[in-house]
């Protein structure tokens, strides 16, 4: 008689689950993985593990992790941020050893691609610089890396060396991806094993039938080299755009804003009613993204949309 032992990821059963965090902690350069929900969860549960309470996390102004992430970093990590203004999403070496020192952080987070500044990529030595600073002063680092894929693809180095300088890493297997859930949590073999424990507190590390997500998450490692086409369109979308008459902001990977001078939510409840989904930045710019299921034929409808819409709009 055949038994069965329940599939969780603290019991490591589960062959697809266990191929995908093998596979995919050597893909990231990384000793271990851990598969969780989100890159949120990862991030809190790299947070937790890389920081006591009441320590300071060095951070971009505009970081994900701060924005977009419900302040996890503060109601559950219990941590102090510290924020740096960037340049395009880019930090310098000699503003983060400042802020390290005079807060004794424990943790410099780092996000690349970074989504606000519109998917800007960070290079393999300015990834580089930016930790060896960290570590010289006593923090760890962590890289924010949802769309780190996107930015290996665009600058055409490997993911493990780009995420090689940080002690951890999560990594999305969705977004261009397209796997339907999942991120993974990426570091050294201690790192991931005490990052479980806080998952499980977390509520994100016991997941039932997991298997069953773990072998999408597992093809979704084989779509890297196709967000190319996605950088591609959006490149062709900004163009588009900028030959309407319309001011977009430079083009790295996959994320277009769209300046809207007369109003971004008047010009993207327009573009709903013709069936293009547009995300309101601020007050004057839109986000469009592009992805798998965004085709050639796409990118020209939505351009002359966009740009019918905004001229409906500043009328």
């Amino acid at each position: 008689m055949r038994t069965h032992t329940p599939a969780w990821p603290m019991f490591d059963t589960d062959p697809a689950l266990a191929r995908l965090e093998r596979d995919g902690a050597a893909l990231l350069g990384k000793e271990a993985a851990v598969l969780v929900p989100t890159c949120t969860a990862a991030n809190i549960a790299a947070l937790l593990t890389h920081a006591e309470p009441g320590r300071a996390v060095v951070l971009e102004r505009e970081a994900h992790i701060l924005t977009s992430e419900g302040m996890g970093i503060r109601s559950l990590a219990r941590l102090r941020p510290v924020t740096l203004t960037g340049i395009g999403g880019h930090l310098e070496s000699a503003w983060v050893a400042e802020a390290v020192t005079i807060n004794d952080a424990a943790v410099v987070c780092l996000e690349n691609t970074n989504t606000r500044a519109g998917g800007t990529t960070i290079t393999e030595r300015e990834t580089a610089e930016l930790a060896a600073v960290a570590h010289e002063h006593g923090a760890k680092v962590h890289l924010d890396g949802a769309r780190l894929a996107n930015a290996s693809v665009a600058l055409g180095v490997p993911l493990a060396t780009l995420a090689g300088p940080a002690d951890t890493v999560s990594f999305s297997l969705n977004k261009g991806l397209s796997a339907p859930f999942g991120a993974l949590l990426a570091g050294s073999t201690d790192t991931i094993r005490v990052a479980r424990e806080h998952l499980k507190a977390l509520g994100a590390g016991t997941l039932h039938k997991v298997g069953i997500f773990a072998a999408a998450g597992y093809i979704a490692l084989g779509l890297i080299e196709r967000l190319a086409d996605d950088h591609r369109r959006a490149a062709r979308l900004a163009e588009l755009l900028r030959a309407g008459g319309l001011e977009v902001e430079p083009v790295e990977t996959n994320i277009v804003f769209c300046h809207c001078p007369a109003g971004s939510e008047a010009v993207a409840l327009r573009l709903a009613e013709r069936g293009v989904l547009a995300f309101v930045r601020d007050e004057s710019r839109l986000r469009f993204v592009t992805h798998r299921l965004i085709g050639d034929h796409e990118i020209e409808e939505a351009a002359a949309a966009v740009i019918a819409s905004a001229s409906v709009i500043a009328a």
